[in-house]
């Protein structure tokens, strides 16, 4: 076993004390009050992380990957074709229908012949307009919910089987992987994707720079079903993403091995594994840690993400704080990653967002036991009512099926855990 472990020890099985009761990772509260006086600090000023990265019994275990603001936990939604939209004299869409508008026009106009394509069923943008997540949240009473037990996933269903059988829904889309999505956004097959900022929005946009001098790129909004609505689900991160490194007992060096792990959360740990090395992949300017053009120029051409990840660990994750203004950088270099990370950043899903809540060894044994077969059944039948080979007139008989499947037992041991969580 090696000295340090660095991964998401969220949905460790039997939760996190168990990985340290079962000698996996060491228990880190006396030690990060001697030898990591940058990582506590840190914790000291931020009350709200340390609620996220504890057990329920109080445990410190790891050293955490942060994003540094609200900001940063922005960088993920949706993406549409911007010079179509001028083209059309349309108007970014706000609401589902004029999200379909637009859709109809890609494909009626601009011969996109798969208008929206998403990966699978994971990129369920307009679920949150109905008020409700594809999986697990808090519902506006404080209590664990369930998507697709609720009422209103069949609405979300109805306009997804519509678009489907209209043909603005890329009849792929059940096996779609990343490299499709960019295939189609590229070869003007799609106006509409789900993609990050700066791995998508501005790969893309410098892949056909010298190509098509008209192409690009913009943000578009989480939709609602009536104008002016608040958008209440997006995908906006936990500044605690919950990878983290980890000590293990076989490590010879406590000591060295939080010494070295601290100095991430000091300033030159933080510029180093945010910005890398200075004179080569940046450069101060007036205070302010300014990627060079080797980064963002690259000669090689490769994408801001792609160059920053050859000097340091800004664009991944690791024992640091990811700053503000590698993100003013890294994602927001171009005018058009500033107005989506702009209008991606208007949601505000954190009331609403299952929060980093886990389970004791007995409750995860239960679970795993539940939501296995839960899952796999809601996933096939969301494909199946999409593409109308499952009628939407067997809904009721979808959801009296999650009744046996134990969901009612499900929500019991999540309100449990989650209920521990606010108690921390």
């Amino acid at each position: 076993m090696p000295d340090i472990i660095q991964r998401g020890f969220l949905n460790f099985p039997g939760g996190r004390d168990n990985a340290i009761e079962g000698h996996i990772i060491l228990k880190l509260n006396g030690l990060i009050d001697r030898y990591a006086p940058n990582y506590k600090k840190y914790l000291m000023s931020e009350p709200d992380l340390g609620k996220q990265v504890k057990t329920d019994s109080g445990t410190l275990y790891g050293f955490p990957f942060v994003r540094g603001t609200d900001m940063n936990c922005v960088f993920y939604g949706p993406i549409m074709r911007g010079d179509w939209l001028n083209d059309l004299n349309l108007e970014i869409p706000t609401t589902i229908d004029e999200y379909e508008n637009v859709l109809k026009a890609f494909k009626d106009k601009e011969g996109a012949t798969a208008a929206f394509t998403p990966i699978g069923t994971e990129d369920n943008f307009i679920i949150g307009a109905f008020g409700i997540s594809k999986g697990w949240y808090i519902d506006d009473n404080k209590k664990v919910a369930y998507g697709p037990a609720r009422p209103e996933f069949k609405d979300y269903l109805t306009v997804m089987n519509r678009w489907y059988r209209e043909g603005i829904l890329d009849k792929n889309f059940a096996s779609n992987n990343e490299d499709a999505v960019k295939s189609n956004m590229l070869s003007g097959k799609s106006g509409l994707i789900l993609g990050y900022s700066g791995g998508y929005l501005a790969t893309l946009m410098n892949i056909m720079k010298d190509k098509d001098s008209k192409y690009e790129l913009v943000g578009a909004p989480y939709p609602t079903l009536k104008k002016g609505e608040k958008v209440k689900f997006a995908n906006k991160d936990w500044k605690f993403n919950t990878v983290t490194a980890a000590i293990t007992p076989n490590c010879k060096n406590p000591e060295l091995a939080m010494r070295l792990l601290d100095y991430g959360y000091s300033k030159k740990g933080n510029l180093l594994y945010n910005f890398g090395i200075e004179g080569v992949s940046f450069k101060m300017v007036n205070g302010y840690p300014t990627l060079t053009d080797n980064v963002i120029k690259n000669p090689d051409k490769l994408s801001v993400a792609e160059a920053i990840a050859k000097y340091s660990r800004g664009s991944y994750v690791g024992p640091f704080v990811q700053s503000k203004e590698l993100d003013e950088q890294f994602t927001m270099g171009m005018p058009q990653q500033k107005q989506a990370k702009k209008l991606w950043a208007q949601a505000d899903p954190y009331p609403n967002k299952y929060p980093l809540a886990t389970f004791n060894s007995k409750e995860s044994q239960e679970i795993v036991g539940i939501e296995a077969p839960l899952n796999a059944y809601v996933n096939e039948n969301i494909i199946k009512f999409i593409m109308g080979t499952e009628p939407l007139s067997d809904f009721d008989k979808f959801q009296a099926q999650l009744k046996k499947l134990n969901i009612d037992r499900a929500i019991e041991i999540r309100q449990a855990s989650v209920d521990r969580y606010n108690k921390r």
